[in-house]
């Protein structure tokens, strides 16, 4: 559950869905040449490039339904783009690491959301652990206590804190991995998410 880096994007675009089908068709027009630009950065050949922009704009409007704020478009669009680059990667080459410029390469912009998406869900998933779990992991995760801390503020022995803490830890866990598909890098950063669950369940890209 851990951060990313950086590429420059355009400035937040206006409501596409407030203007209706054609606003959309229009903004997302407007984002081609970019999204172009974004894969070919990434890809041996110009051909390849204009296969995975066309495979990444089908994608947009066979989604488009899941695009729940109109003011994260971009990152959205973003997302979906390098979605399709590691899948390309993945069906190239199954058992290669992905690139490290793909790999370790993240919009500000992107990141800034994905944190906000796991962040909104992790307290959401948190309420819904043990009583007993709840506030050392809270005050562990979203406080940064020490252990040593927690105990002294809970009235617990260290021992009894690192296991909440840890037991917390793993229940939160595997509520996101229930939610969510993760991609990760080499070193286990998440540099993708993907729901696989209803979009009113809460979870991390809702």
């Amino acid at each position: 559950m851990s951060g990313v880096s950086s590429t420059a994007l355009p400035s937040r675009p206006a409501r596409p869905h407030a203007a209706g089908p054609a606003g959309f068709d229009e903004q997302i027009a407007g984002f081609v040449a970019r999204l172009r630009g974004f894969i070919r950065s990434r890809v041996r050949d110009t051909a390849t490039a204009d296969d995975l922009t066309q495979e990444t704009l089908l994608k947009v409007y066979r989604s488009r339904a899941a695009l729940r704020d109109d003011q994260r478009l971009e990152a959205w669009l973003y997302r979906i783009a390098r979605r399709t680059l590691i899948d390309h990667y993945r069906r190239q080459k199954p058992n290669e690491e992905l690139p490290v410029d793909l790999a370790n390469d993240h919009s500000e912009f992107e990141d800034a959301s994905m944190r906000d998406d796991l962040t909104r869900s992790l307290r959401r998933f948190l309420e819904e652990l043990p009583a007993a779990y709840r506030e050392p992991v809270r005050l562990a995760e979203f406080e940064g206590l020490p252990l040593a801390k927690i105990a002294l503020r809970l009235d617990l022995s260290l021992a009894a804190v690192k296991s909440r803490v840890q037991r917390g830890r793993a229940l939160l866990k595997k509520k996101l991995q229930a939610c969510c598909r993760f991609e990760l890098d080499r070193f286990g950063q998440i540099i993708a998410c993907e729901r696989h669950l209803p979009a009113t369940s809460g979870c991390c890209t809702d």
